[in-house]
């Protein structure tokens, strides 16, 4: 049966005339043309042209709770009836930040911002206020947003990057700034020794260190606790700030993220996507001195129109409390837990070199053997493999990304009929991997 997708090619006809690409975001950009979406309910989205999509995307993650989930609609319903949108504080503000600092243990403060990209600047300001210092340290590997000090090396091409011992530093795309870029350290993941022979060369330098303590953006990698407990002691030695950005992990693998339950707090952090199921926001949170920086006349600037906006922090006071509880996340580690298992089984019954790593929310799936504990050992994963495999999904109307180093998610509209449809399609497509 042929999925028709005559008004989505319709509308691509529109947009591409006047919106580049005809999509908002490049990663939404699909051959011939993307699909463009009317809905959404649960773990399903539907498409202009009425055809009902399981999505395996989640934005990016961001919706833990499933599409469309009720208390939050409500709560977001409320906030709509009363106008409240931008440029004004709210009590939900104040809710919200409350509900946070509830949730997660090891910060004195926090303040919410709109994106990721936003709050892993100001980190950046304040870092570099705070020590005096202006050169920064990433892992290769790690995506930290589009800015042009930390969109480097992360979708390396290995051939220009250097060894495991001296990796260069390498600008993602054009139009950045190669002094910026030229400045950045970068460092192994999960790589004790390398990394500490860096930071005991060049750490007097820095002004702080950013790292995802779990690579999510190249499928899902944890840091094992030694290696943060490694990067703790380095940072307190040279005297520069230590940022995990929980962007992407923060509720999502527990209620606090990963600085609580790894044990190994950093100085700031950052979070978004799972804190408003959806909606746009973001925050940092870290020690009291740190965070009392951003207060007017004090040192960087905190501002933005949208910040604190109406709509987005009544969702975060009404998820929040929710995540807060940890029944959510053991539920989507459970149903994680079953989607490896049972791909895992299909792979060996197909004879593909494959597995499906997860944790909380977060799926991806990687096509080769051997361990994954860093961007150049996920960077082995057999692209062509995952084309094969991801077209059988699509074919099915099952939302995906084409990147092989990229990360997909279920949630909690994913519930056992859903995942019995996830498993069928991952046997058929395992099958076509196979014959690829």
């Amino acid at each position: 049966m042929t999925t028709s997708h005559t008004r989505s090619a319709e509308l691509f006809a529109r947009a591409a005339a006047i919106v580049p690409a005809g999509v908002s975001s490049n990663t939404r950009s699909r051959q011939p043309h993307p699909l463009y979406f009317s809905r959404v309910e649960g773990a399903y989205a539907i498409d202009i042209d009425g055809n009902r999509h399981l999505d395996l995307t989640m934005g990016n993650g961001a919706i833990m709770l499933g599409h469309g989930y009720p208390p939050v609609q409500e709560a977001v319903s409320r906030a709509l009836a009363a106008g409240l949108t931008c440029g004004v504080e709210s009590a939900a503000m104040v809710d919200a930040a409350e509900a946070f600092m509830s949730a997660v243990k090891w910060p004195d403060m926090v303040r919410f911002t709109n994106t990721g990209t936003e709050a892993v600047q100001h980190a950046l300001h304040v870092a570099r206020h705070a020590t005096g210092r202006t050169r920064i340290a990433k892992v290769e590997g790690s995506y930290h947003g589009w800015s042009d000090e930390v969109f480097v090396s992360v979708w390396s091409d290995l051939s220009q990057a250097g060894t495991p011992d001296a990796i260069v530093p390498l600008p993602q795309f054009a139009g950045q700034r190669r002094d910026l870029v030229d400045q950045v350290v970068v460092v192994p993941f999960n790589d004790i020794e390398r990394t500490l022979s860096v930071l005991d060369e060049v750490g007097g330098d820095l002004a702080a260190l950013l790292l995802e303590p779990v690579m999510i953006d190249i499928g899902f990698i944890p840091a094992t606790t030694d290696y943060l407990k490694a990067l703790r002691t380095a940072a307190d030695r040279h005297g520069f700030v230590l940022i995990y950005d929980e962007l992407l992990t923060g509720f999502n693998l527990a209620p606090g993220g990963v600085a609580d339950s790894c044990g190994v707090a950093p100085d700031l952090a950052l979070y978004g996507k799972a804190i408003a199921n959806g909606y746009p926001i973001a925050a940092m949170a870290g020690r009291e001195d740190l965070m009392r920086m951003t207060e007017p006349g004090k040192g960087p600037a905190f501002v933005g129109t949208f910040n604190g906006h109406g709509v987005s922090v009544a969702a975060a006071a009404a998820v929040l409390p929710i995540l807060a509880k940890g029944e959510v996340q053991q539920t989507l580690a459970a149903r994680g837990q079953r989607l490896a298992g049972s791909f895992s089984a299909a792979a060996a019954d197909t004879g593909v070199a494959a597995r499906l790593v997860t944790g909380g929310s977060h799926i991806h799936w990687y096509f080769l053997t051997g361990d994954v504990t860093d961007y150049r050992s996920a960077a082995r994963t057999d692209a062509a493999a995952y084309a094969a495999f991801t077209g059988a999904l699509g074919a099915r109307d099952i939302l995906y990304l084409p990147n092989p180093l990229s990360h997909h998610a279920i949630s909690l509209a994913h519930e056992d009929a859903v995942l019995d449809e996830i498993e069928t399609a991952f046997v058929a497509a395992l099958g076509a991997t196979a014959r690829h």
